[in-house]
C-alpha cells in the first residue's frame, strides 16, 4: 500500500519516560508530509517537575472513565463504580463565524498539568480523553492521588477544573453488571472492565464491556436522551492469538463504519483480533458471532479505533479506519479494503507463530507510547 497521509491530527496522552504509566504528557508533534497535511505523532515529554505550594479544590466527581462526545454538547462517561453512564451537558461553542480550530500541541502539558493541581506527576492517572468536536478543547478524566476529576484545556494550555455538581446531566443504570468475585488473566478483576468502550452514533449509545451473564461480553444500547429501557447483545468472536472462540472477552474499542451502506461497528480487542458486527444483529438479548477479519498484533492491547481521512500520493482522499495501540505503532485500514474484508468469510483459523498477522491490509503508523488517543 502507498504511503498515506493522515488529514486529522491525533491528540494523544503519552506515557513519560518513567515505569509509572500515570506519568504522562499531553503532546503531539507535527511532521509535515508530502501533501502538505499534518500528521500527529506521539512523542516521550520532558522531565516532570516538582509541585508548587498552592491551594486548589477538586470537586467531589464521579469516578468517570471512558468518555464520547455526543454531538456538540453532551459528553458521556463512564462510571463502573456507579455502574451508570452519565450524560453532562458541556456549554460550549465556537464563535459565530468563526474557522474551525487549528491543530494544536501542548508541550509538557502533564508538568503544568501537576502544578495546577499542586501534585507530582507520578500522582496523576488519565483514563481517558475526549476532544469537543466544535472548540477543538480536551477534556480529560484523571484520578488524582487516587480522587477522581474531570478537566479541561484549551489551545492556550489553560485548564480548568470541571465541577459535575453544576453540570445539567443525566443517566442511565447498567444492570448485571461484572462483579469483583470474578477475576480473569493475571488477576484482572471482571468489575475493572465493566465498560470498556462507548461509541454514539445517530440518537443511540453503545456501551461495550462486561456483565454477569454466561456470555459475559456485552455490548449493550441506549437511546438518547435516555430512556429506562435498554437493550443487551451478549458476542462472541474467534480470537485468532488464542485459537479459540471466546465469549468473556470484552470489546476494548469500538468505532461505527458504513460498510456497503450498512451500518457496522468495527471492534477491537486484545491480542489485537478486529471484528465487525452489523447494527441490524444487534438485537435485544440476542447472541451474535462477530466476524474476525483480522489479526494486528500479539500481546497488545488497542486504545482506540477512529475513523480519519486521509490523501494517498495521488492526492485521492478516501476514509480510513486508524486503530491505536498501546504496545505497538497504530494500524490504518482503508475503508475499501475494510468493506472487502468484512464481505468475505472471517478468519476461523490461528496465526501460525507470535508476531504474525493475518487478514485485511493495513499500513503501520509510528504512533508510540500513548495511553489515550482521540481526533482533534
Amino acid at each position: 500500500m502507498e504511503k498515506m497521509s493522515i488529514k486529522k491530527p491525533i491528540l494523544a496522552v503519552v506515557l513519560a519516560g518513567t515505569l509509572s504509566a500515570c506519568a504522562a504528557e499531553v503532546e503531539t508533534r507535527s511532521a509535515e508530509t508530502p501533501t502538505g497535511d499534518t500528521v500527529s505523532v506521539a512523542q516521550t515529554p520532558a522531565e516532570p517537575v516538582q509541585a508548587v505550594n498552592a491551594e486548589i479544590t477538586i470537586p467531589k466527581t464521579p469516578s468517570l472513565t471512558v468518555m464520547e462526545f455526543g454531538g456538540p454538547n453532551v459528553l458521556f462517561a463512564a462510571s463502573p463504580d456507579d455502574e451508570k453512564v452519565y450524560a453532562f451537558t458541556i456549554e460550549e461553542s465556537a464563535t459565530a463565524g468563526s474557522a474551525p480550530p487549528m491543530p494544536y500541541n501542548l508541550t509538557g502539558f502533564g508538568s503544568q498539568l501537576a502544578q495546577h493541581l499542586n501534585v507530582s506527576p507520578l500522582d496523576i492517572s488519565y483514563k481517558d480523553l475526549a476532544v469537543h468536536p466544535v472548540t477543538g478543547q480536551a477534556f480529560l478524566s484523571l484520578a488524582v492521588s487516587g480522587k477522581p476529576a474531570l478537566i479541561k484545556v484549551n489551545q492556550r494550555g489553560e485548564i480548568s477544573v470541571i465541577d459535575t455538581s453544576t453540570l445539567p446531566s443525566s443517566s442511565v443504570a447498567l444492570n448485571e453488571t461484572a462483579s469483583d468475585g470474578v477475576v480473569f488473566w493475571r488477576d484482572v478483576p471482571a468489575s475493572s472492565l465493566i465498560v470498556t468502550d462507548l461509541e454514539y452514533d445517530d440518537g443511540t449509545l453503545y456501551v461495550a464491556g462486561l456483565s454477569t451473564g454466561e456470555f459475559a461480553s456485552t455490548l449493550r444500547q441506549f437511546d438518547f436522551p435516555f430512556t429506562e429501557d435498554g437493550r443487551a447483545t451478549s458476542i462472541e468472536m474467534f480470537h485468532t492469538a488464542h485459537n479459540q472462540n471466546e465469549t468473556r472477552a470484552p470489546i476494548r474499542s469500538m468505532a461505527m463504519v458504513d460498510l456497503d451502506g450498512q451500518k457496522t461497528l468495527v471492534a477491537a480487542y486484545t491480542c489485537t483480533p478486529l471484528v465487525t458486527l452489523p447494527v441490524t444483529e444487534l438485537q435485544d438479548e440476542a447472541h451474535v458471532f462477530g466476524k474476525t477479519i483480522a489479526e494486528l498484533g500479539y500481546g497488545n492491547v488497542p486504545i482506540e479505533v477512529l475513523n480519519v481521512s486521509a490523501r494517498n500520493m495521488q492526492q485521492e482522499r478516501e476514509d480510513f479506519v486508524l486503530v491505536v495501540n498501546r504496545e505497538m505503532s497504530a494500524n490504518l485500514i482503508r475503508m475499501e479494503d475494510l468493506q472487502q474484508a468484512s464481505s468475505a468469510p472471517g478468519i476461523t483459523t490461528a496465526f501460525s507463530g507470535l508476531g504474525d498477522t493475518l487478514g485485511v491490509e493495513n499500513t503501520r503508523h509510528p504512533l508510540g507510547g500513548v495511553l489515550q488517543a482521540d481526533v482533534q
